[in-house]
């Protein structure tokens, strides 16, 4: 008859052991602050911003490989939050692909923003400078050498964040390790600048009152999704309700769920931006994985493409087909984290 110790299944690990084994797991910091920029910050359009800041916040094991995060213009600074409210927290947290426990995650508030970090104010705005994307990328590079980061390991841009992505990898050289691209290229395409035209007419119609906003946001959530999408979505048996329950409900929401946090002298700058928006990708010249959806309309595969072939370093594309377009770097959970998985141990 075997004794205990041959016939147990899980060896007894000692206390001592054990707490060692704990310990040896990295603390997950959760830091915010706020980096005060050069006085006067000086735009490429020339003006200037005075006792400007940028709102950031980084959180993972103090010594951990850093990844900055950057979303569309309605991000932030929390990709993940304590309180489960991050933009990214299906791609960002303990456990997630983005894994906090093994990276540290760090992003900000855009400048020209609705956030912590400077932005158009109340009865100030007609007077606040056009903030660029290289502006953005200046910023974020300031604050990274302020945290003594000397070497980047992921820069994830999406949307307008892969704009200041690009920008951003330009900048670093090879101080980063690799680039991700999510649905942005080189420059604005022109149903994008179209689109985002007609939104602005539509605040300059309503006087930039939230009504105003919120329409221009519902439109600009529709050029986000693809005709299919919607139809699967809302185009099967009549809701009790057409209005509240259908599609005019959901794009309504929309509207009204951005303008509890963003206000519209904020939007005018940061559609301004993106629609100003131009990088050489021949300055470019880091590893760079583009990730690209067939049926987005506000990032037509043909920039993906062009910048693919103008790239000054090696690059990578992934195409995928999803009938929510611009959006599926959100939603398309599973295609997103994998393509994360590749570019991690690449």
């Amino acid at each position: 008859m075997k004794d205990e110790t041959e016939m147990s299944a899980e060896p007894q690990r000692h206390p001592h052991a054990q707490a060692a084994a704990i310990a040896a797991v990295p603390a997950v910091q959760w830091l915010d602050g706020e980096l005060a920029l050069p006085q006067p910050f000086v735009l490429e359009s020339g003006a200037s911003l005075n006792e400007a800041k940028l709102a950031w916040q980084c959180v993972g094991p103090a010594d951990a490989p850093l990844i900055v995060v950057l979303g569309g213009i309605s991000a932030h600074r929390r990709a993940v939050a304590q309180d489960g409210r991050g933009w990214w927290e299906s791609q960002c947290g303990a456990g997630k692909t983005l894994d906090i426990e093994r990276y540290r995650v760090l992003g900000i508030d855009w400048l020209g923003g609705c956030d912590a970090s400077t932005g158009p104010k109340a009865g100030g705005a007609a007077e606040f400078p056009a903030i660029s994307t290289g502006d953005q990328a200046r910023a974020l590079l300031l604050l990274l050498n302020r945290l003594g980061v000397r070497r980047v390991h992921l820069v994830v841009g999406a949307s307008y964040g892969g704009n200041v992505a690009q920008q951003l990898a330009a900048l670093l050289g090879d101080r980063l390790r690799h680039l991700v691209l999510l649905s942005a290229a080189h420059k604005a395409a022109q149903f994008g600048l179209a689109l985002r035209h007609v939104q602005r007419a539509i605040l300059d119609l309503g006087s930039d009152t939230a009504e105003a906003l919120a329409l221009a946001r519902s439109l600009a959530v529709l050029g986000y999704r693809t005709a299919e999408g919607v139809e699967q979505r809302f185009g099967g048996e009549a809701p009790l309700d057409a209005h509240a329950d259908g599609v005019v409900g959901w794009v309504e929401h929309h509207g009204r769920k951005f303008v509890r946090r963003f206000d519209a002298d904020a939007y005018r700058c940061l559609g301004r931006s993106l629609d100003a928006h131009v990088v050489d990708p021949a300055a470019v010249r880091v590893p760079t994985t583009l990730f690209a959806v067939r049926e987005d309309l506000t990032v037509p595969l043909s920039l993906v493409h062009e910048y693919r072939s103008r790239a000054g370093g090696p690059c990578n594309l992934v195409e995928i087909s999803s009938n929510y377009g611009h959006d599926a770097f959100l939603k398309e959970e599973a295609s997103v984290s994998r393509l994360f998985e590749t570019c991690l141990i690449a």
